[in-house]
């Protein structure tokens, strides 16, 4: 380990010597055109300092000896990324991690990884490639990283803790997915009737091989992005419309693995402008397809040569259409969509989530005196990064029906058929900003019954910039969200479902002094009824119907803290946070968790 320390910090030494332009990460001094021109190394990247004690109480640790009663742990971690412009028209980029856990001496506890390598450029002025890691999103229901559940409008003072989550996992607003492998975009432009078109393909590996039983998992696909001129001026008649295919498979010659699967979606997608005046707009969008998902077997035939077989196979349509009108000078947006998404339509990149239930959490993850496995809560959800993943699955992963039920896979969601619908009013910087969206959706074919579960999700937010209202410099800035959802179906008693949860999300930003915060927030959450929750096999068949889920559940995390921000991106926070989770009255099982924090971040 000291070698390899010894070797990244000559190595760090040789380019600090060299001709060095510093910038900051978004890439905001940008090297002169002689700099381009003979090349230029630059650094950039991030640090972190995170330390925490974390404690439990409550009924079910009464008689528990076996569970510490207090947890400190913590991290030190380094980030460093190393880019280079050999010259103007190619890049490369390397991010060296360097973390060592809290308590860790002399190198104990230390590890040193790349965390991300990859190269870019463009050839002839026309084609743009990319090799290595790499950011690809397409569509909803191709390829896309659905929002997690938990979250409506987050207050401040649990932001910190999620912004680290996304950065770990490499989340980004535009709902991309980390992939592994090689893209290529380019354009052209025309004339008449079609204006121009984008054309981007990508191939990347998703799985590695164990040389046995798990073979390669490679995902490709493609856009074509066509854009056509305005026919009618006087309404700024449009239309924007794509070709989108995303097609994942097993390398069955990869080791000695005989099984694996295939999976096929294409979809054409459009936005027509309607009318695009002053003060309005009509836009009429949508996209709709199918999928394919078959399971294939590698087999020697008669003649001695390897084929592949398909063991099962099913196939599916969806369609999403809908209208969005804006008031522009009243900042005012309302969208409505009709959607039917096939029971047995499937997305391997569109359908994974980001929460895996079923792996271990990192604070307390068995508890009491016969060492259940404890429920994942509110306070798991805001800050545990073991619980997130960017990998996708070969199968509808678990979910929690009470944080979400009636869209736990995002638009993508196999099974539904209804209304969903948006409005939103106000940006970021004006005194008020609130949105509402929502859905009523059914079963389009019943799981162990003929009977339909229907859903009804609402969710609304609202910031109140107070400091707009009194003119005052210093932020004031208040932040409300709700969620209501309800799940509900008829039938005989063993096939009634009755199922209603409720989160609400308070925030409170206080600034005292220049850059320097007080932060109050909570989370409210209740979950009362039953549901059943279905076992799949395959991909999404009802294998088996376990006991009915039943919920009567009440979750409480409170957060307080300050945060000083020396500059842009670099910030220090100190925060308590205590969460209480009370699974019905007199529950042996409920508990409470206590958490102090210290977090200093830094983007340079």
């Amino acid at each position: 380990m000291k070698n390899i320390i010894t070797k990244f910090l000559l190595i760090c030494s040789f380019f600090l010597c060299s001709e060095v332009g510093l910038v900051a990460q978004d890439g905001g001094s940008k090297a002169t055109e002689a700099e381009e021109e003979k090349g230029t190394i630059r650094f950039n990247g991030l640090g972190r300092t995170f330390l925490s004690r974390t404690g439990i109480e409550g009924d079910v640790i009464m008689e528990d000896t076996s569970t510490i009663g207090r947890l400190t742990d913590g991290e030190f971690l380094l980030d460093l990324a190393i880019n280079a412009t050999p010259n103007k028209t190619s890049e490369v980029q390397a991010i060296v991690r360097l973390r060592n856990e809290f308590g860790g001496f002399f190198g104990a506890g230390m590890t040193v990884e790349v965390r991300e390598l990859w190269a870019r450029g463009i050839i002839a002025d026309f084609l743009k490639y990319r090799v290595g890691d790499m950011d690809v999103v397409m569509s909803p229901y191709t390829l896309y990283s659905p929002d997690e559940e938990g979250f409506v409008n987050e207050p401040a003072v649990f932001q910190p803790l999620k912004e680290v989550i996304d950065y770990e996992q490499f989340y980004t607003d535009d709902h991309t997915r980390r992939l592994q492998g090689g893209k290529v975009d380019f354009g052209l432009n025309f004339g008449s009737v079609l204006e121009d078109v984008e054309v981007s393909s990508f191939i990347a590996r998703i799985r590695g091989t164990d040389f046995f039983t798990v073979p390669s998992r490679l995902v490709s696909g493609g856009t074509l992005d066509f854009s056509t001129v305005t026919f009618n001026d006087s309404l700024g008649l449009k239309a924007d419309f794509g070709v989108n295919l995303v097609h994942t498979f097993d390398d069955l010659q990869s080791g000695n693995a005989v099984t694996g699967i295939r999976n096929t979606v294409a979809t054409i997608d459009y936005d027509v402008t309607v009318m695009d005046k002053q003060n309005m707009s009509l836009h009429l969008s949508g996209e709709s397809g199918r999928s394919n998902i078959a399971s294939a077997e590698r087999i020697t035939n008669a003649d001695g040569k390897e084929e592949n077989i398909m063991l099962s196979e099913e196939d599916d349509t969806f369609m999403d259409v809908g209208l969005t009108f804006k008031l522009k000078k009243q900042k005012l947006t309302v969208s409505a969509n009709f959607i039917d998404i096939g029971p047995d339509f499937f997305s391997t990149g569109a359908q994974s989530k980001r929460i895996e239930y079923g792996v271990d959490k990192s604070y307390y993850n068995r508890i009491g005196t016969d060492r259940n496995l404890r429920q994942p809560g509110l306070f798991d959800l805001s800050r545990d990064r073991a619980l997130y993943t960017f990998r996708t699955s070969d199968r509808l992963m678990a979910y929690d029906p009470r944080y979400s039920n009636t869209m736990p896979y995002g638009d993508a969601t196999p099974n539904r058929q209804g209304l969903k619908f948006g409005i939103h009013y106000g940006d970021d910087s004006d005194k008020i900003a609130a949105r509402v969206n929502g859905a009523f959706l059914s079963e389009i074919r019943g799981q162990g019954t003929n009977e339909l579960k229907n859903f009804t999700l609402i969710k609304a937010a609202a910031d109140f910039n107070f400091h707009r209202f009194l003119n005052w410099k210093n932020e004031l800035r208040a932040t409300v969200g709700v969620q209501l959802e309800t799940t509900e179906r008829g039938g005989g008693e063993f096939e009634q479902v009755d199922l209603s949860s409720n989160l609400i999300d308070l925030g409170l930003e206080v600034e005292l002094f220049p850059k320097f915060d007080v932060l109050l927030g909570a989370k409210l959450f209740s979950s009362e009824g039953r549901d059943y929750v279905p076992v799949l096999s395959n991909f999404n068949d009802v294998q088996d119907f376990p006991a009915p889920y039943i919920a009567d559940d009440q979750e409480t995390l409170i957060g307080m803290g300050i945060k000083y921000e020396f500059k842009k991106d670099i910030y220090m926070t100190l925060q308590y946070n205590s969460f209480n989770s009370e699974l019905g009255p007199d529950n042996p099982n409920n508990y409470d968790l206590q958490q102090f924090f210290v977090l200093y971040n830094m983007k340079f």
